[in-house]
């Protein structure tokens, strides 16, 4: 099972602990600038190229299809 909103493993719900801590989902701003901080500092990409993943991938994301 993948978290809806960023796609990471998770072993029950419909979102991580980061996505939505304390049950409640963030903003698509805030999960979009924490995933593209967390693809800079562990993929070794400049910001431009991991916003460019990141609103890749986060299109495809089923708590997102819809903004």
């Amino acid at each position: 099972m993948n978290c809806e909103s960023c796609g990471m493993p998770i072993d029950s719900g419909k979102y991580c602990k980061y996505c939505a801590p304390g049950g409640r989902l963030k903003s698509k701003e805030q999960v979009r600038d924490g995933w593209i901080n967390f693809t800079v500092s562990n993929q070794g990409l400049s910001r431009e190229k991991a916003e460019k993943k990141v609103d890749e991938q986060m299109k495809k994301m089923p708590a997102w299809k819809d903004f």
